[in-house]
Formats: structure tokens, C-alpha cells, sequence
């Protein structure tokens, strides 16, 4: 009967020395290490894109730099391009539609200024045509106002008015500039039979007898 227990203690000693040694190999077994989970962005952390970077607004800018260019022909086409391009930024395109405008008022404006010489001209010869002289200095002087080249023209049909109304004086040195201006209007007054009152006059043969 001892020697049973002395079986029985042994085999319980050997239990816990293997016990002890697979908590030691536990221990020295590492844990796998969890990989690093990467942050989820949320939409309110994404950075929006600056308003000025956007498409619409790079547009915006050139054409308003052509503006301050007074490019405004140019500026128009840009203009109406971002409209057409990007009809949904409507904060966009109401400065848009403004500085169109402001194109639109400009290159009609030009225009204007550009044919209004030519258009006070023809109306005066209009006016002269039908025996209304002032009306027709009155249109003239209009055109000379605008006129920044081409004045010869002016001055020669003004003369001729001048003459009709009696107004010899006037007349003479008004041809006088349109000569100055251009020497071919000396040629025209000699055969012009608008000046045939002036045939005799020892100034007006002076101004169109060549030298």
C-alpha cells in the first residue's frame, strides 16, 4: 500500500512540472501584434477645394481681366462661354450677367463713336442738299467734334455751305484747312461748281492755282 502512494505523488509532481512549463512557454510565446487601422475620414474632414481653384471662377477671371483691358469684345465671348459652360453656379452667374452688361454698353458705345462722324456728315450733306445750311453747319460741326482724322472733307463741305449762305469770309478759310489738310482739295474747289462764285476772288485762285 505505500508504495501505491509514493506512484501516485510522483505522478502528480510530474502534472505540475509540466503545468509549469507550458505557462513559461506561454510566456515566451509573443502575441501576434494587431496591424494599425488606418482613420476613417469622414466628410467633414475631407478640405474642400477653394472657391477660387474651381473651373467656373478661373473662367470668371479672365474674362474680367480683359475687361480691365477694355478687351471687351473678347471679354463678351468669355463671358457668355462661362454662362453657356456652367449654368448651375448661379452665384457665379449673376456677376457674370453684370460685367456682360457692362461689355455690351462698352463695345455698343465704341460703335457709336465710331460711326457717329460719318452718320452727322451725311445728314449734313442731307441738310445742305435740301437748302437747310444751318442745319447742315450744325451737323457738320457735330462730325469735326468727333473726327479724330480724316477732317478734310469736313472742312471742304463746310465751305461749300458757307458760301451758299453768303458767307464768303468763312468760307474761304474753311477751304483754306481742308487744303492744308490735304492738297487734292485744291483741284476739286477749281472745278468744283460749288465755288464758281468764287472764280474771281483773288483768294480762292490763290488757294487752288497749284504753286
Amino acid at each position: 500500500m505505500p508504495a501505491k502512494k509514493k506512484s501516485a505523488t510522483k505522478a502528480t509532481k510530474k502534472t505540475a512540472t509540466k503545468k509549469k512549463v507550458a505557462k513559461k512557454s506561454a510566456k515566451k510565446t509573443p502575441a501576434k501584434k494587431r496591424r494599425a487601422q488606418k482613420p476613417v475620414i469622414t466628410p467633414q474632414f475631407i478640405e474642400k477645394p477653394k472657391r477660387e481653384a474651381l473651373p467656373v471662377y478661373k473662367a470668371y477671371e479672365e474674362a474680367l481681366k480683359l475687361c480691365h483691358k477694355k478687351q471687351y469684345a473678347k471679354a463678351k465671348d468669355r463671358l457668355t462661354q462661362v454662362i453657356a459652360k456652367f449654368p448651375e453656379e448661379t452665384e457665379v452667374l449673376a456677376r457674370v450677367q453684370s460685367f456682360l452688361k457692362v461689355c455690351e454698353r462698352q463695345l455698343k458705345s465704341h460703335k457709336e463713336t465710331a460711326n457717329a462722324p460719318e452718320e452727322f456728315f451725311n445728314q449734313a450733306v442731307f441738310y445742305h442738299n435740301a437748302g437747310q445750311y444751318e442745319r447742315a453747319l450744325e451737323n457738320y460741326a457735330r462730325a469735326l467734334k468727333l473726327s479724330k482724322k480724316d477732317q478734310d472733307h469736313i472742312y471742304y463741305a463746310m465751305a461749300a455751305t458757307e458760301l451758299s449762305m453768303g458767307s464768303t469770309d468763312t468760307a474761304l478759310k474753311h477751304l483754306e484747312q481742308a487744303i492744308q489738310l490735304n492738297q487734292e482739295n485744291r483741284f476739286f474747289a477749281h472745278n468744283d461748281p460749288d465755288f464758281q462764285l468764287l472764280a474771281t476772288d483773288t483768294k480762292f485762285q490763290e488757294l487752288v492755282q497749284p504753286d
